[in-house]
């Protein structure tokens, strides 16, 4: 039977100004394998895009070939960042109809691409901002390949961060659309809402909504600025994006301590976490996990007990010169949750790390 819903995520589409300069950034700093390519010589005629692989996530980096292409007009406007978050399905025809009839803006009908190897059926729709959901059918999940992009012979990559699969997805939405999105997802991709939680400082907050798919592995973590006294940083993220966006992608890992050693190393930045944070931290979680606690205060790590286990999260800074996009490692140890006690301490660190880069907030 045709499961009329996501069966996962395929890919996620990047925008960049130059696509080789950014995925041997990925591949350099990150650890990703670069396997494929696409361009105008293997018939991909609107732009230069790699594939890049790690565990269980692939990434496209994409840039445009002219200056009169939507996509450079795109970073242009936006910045470099999420375009298209793309779902594996198994009847791209029939989801594409039931999310269109549920209220759906299309962005490209049901469409075949094959380039004498590899065959998929590609269909589009417009979600938040200027972002996109495209539903892939392919004839083959193993090994992940598309139409036109060939494969590269570049050696495995010897960096090994560790990287699983994508954990969830953030999107910082227009104050007052928070709603709107969470029944898009609801009645247009017949998700749920797994989790939800409202965040507030002196000075600002935010609200938020976790919505997942039926089987939970797709996850979107919906947040909404509230201003107070000043504006909040999710409202900073919206007036330099320009739009509702994505605003940070989260990798999972086996192995936090290991990842976050090799991204530091490699010069990576990641946001500070307030003292109070672990001076608040409950004993039991202290006694537990005793012989990391300096490991974990000196890399900014936090951390958050549940019923079943714990997580550990941290967070770059913007990979950008815009406080826009960044990315979160997590390591989950028998938990499903978000942390109440992370949710609020990750607010404030990207409030500190915007008012130290003197950002209006």
């Amino acid at each position: 039977m045709t499961q009329l819903s996501p069966v996962g995520i395929d890919y996620i589409e990047i925008y960049v100004f130059n696509a080789f300069q950014a995925a041997c950034f990925y591949r350099s700093i990150f650890g990703f394998d670069i396997v494929a390519y696409a361009g105008p010589e293997t018939g991909m005629k609107d732009k230069i895009s790699y594939l890049l692989c790690q565990g269980n996530i692939h990434l496209l980096i994409s840039s445009a070939q002219e200056r009169t292409s939507p996509l450079l007009k795109h970073v242009i406007n936006h910045d470099e960042g999420v375009k298209d978050i793309a779902f594996t399905t198994q009847n791209v025809s029939r989801i594409f109809e039931k999310a269109r009839s549920r209220g759906a803006v299309p962005i490209l009908e049901p469409t075949e691409f094959y380039d004498g190897e590899v065959r998929t059926i590609k269909a589009t729709i417009q979600t938040f901002g200027n972002t996109v959901h495209s539903f892939i059918e392919r004839e083959f999940s193993s090994p992940f390949r598309l139409p036109f992009y060939i494969n590269l012979k570049y050696p495995p990559n010897n960096i090994e961060i560790g990287l699983e699969r994508l954990d969830h997805i953030a999107v910082a939405i227009e104050t007052g659309s928070l709603e709107k999105w969470r029944k898009f997802y609801e009645e247009v991709l017949g998700f749920h809402v797994f989790y939800a939680e409202d965040v507030y400082t002196n000075d600002s907050g935010m609200k938020s909504v976790v919505v997942s798919d039926l089987s939970e592995t797709i996850k979107f973590v919906l947040v909404e600025g509230v201003s107070n006294k000043k504006k909040s940083q999710i409202e900073n993220y919206i007036s330099y994006h320009g739009c509702s966006g994505v605003q940070h992608l989260a990798f999972s890992s086996r192995d936090i301590f290991k990842t976050a050693h090799l991204l530091q190393a490699q010069g990576i930045k990641f946001l500070e976490i307030p003292k109070t944070y672990y001076e608040n931290m409950s004993s039991n979680l202290k006694m537990m996990l005793k012989d990391k606690m300096e490991t974990i205060k000196r890399l900014n790590i936090l951390i958050d007990l549940e019923k079943q286990g714990y997580l550990m999260q941290m967070f770059t800074r913007p990979l950008q010169n815009l406080p826009t996009f960044f990315v979160e490692i997590i390591q989950r140890e028998n938990s499903i949750g978000f942390g109440s006690n992370n949710i609020k301490a990750l607010y404030e660190a990207v409030e500190k790390d915007q008012k130290r880069a003197k950002i209006d907030a």
